[in-house]
């Protein structure tokens, strides 16, 4: 089975030049985690995910342990003030580097590469010029392989 055979097509998407706190809301509205990043014509040039605009706001001496203790630090305050200038940003400015599969990828391959590269459980579909085509989820391949389990879809 290909990739093109399971994927989510005209998934919802980001302009490269939208401001992060817009489609935050529209992410959250939509009960998404990730967006592909779109630059004109359709190209993927990255994601933007929850995940992405946290290890933004989140200060790095936090996340690396440098403290040892965090209580007594000025939370509220400090995540408000970092999520505000964020806000304001483009998202060409805090997306990360996507996985991109290909159309005729294997659903083997496609789920190695999901494995192997960690921070999330999405790959873009992409065809030969880099365009977007969709997307597919761990829950995804999870979803098929259960109903191929189960006898509801045949191999």
């Amino acid at each position: 089975m290909h990739a093109h055979k399971i994927m989510v097509r005209n998934p919802e998407s980001a302009h490269i030049d939208e401001q992060v706190g817009k489609v935050l809301v529209r992410m959250r509205s939509l009960k998404l985690r990730m967006l592909p990043v779109l630059s004109d014509g359709n190209h993927v040039e990255g994601v933007i995910s929850t995940y992405s605009v946290m290890s933004h706001i989140v200060p790095n001496y936090i996340v690396s342990g440098d403290l040892e203790s965090v209580p007594y630090a000025p939370d509220l305050g400090l995540l408000r003030r970092h999520y505000r200038e964020l806000a304001g940003k483009t998202v060409r400015e805090v997306m990360e580097k996507p996985l991109c599969v290909h159309l005729d990828e294997s659903l083997l391959s496609v789920a190695a590469a999901l494995c192997s590269f960690g921070k999330h459980e999405y790959a873009l579909v992409v065809d030969g010029d880099s365009r977007l085509m969709g997307v597919i989820s761990a829950g995804d391949i999870l979803d098929r392989l259960r109903l191929h389990a189960e006898g509801e879809l045949d191999a």
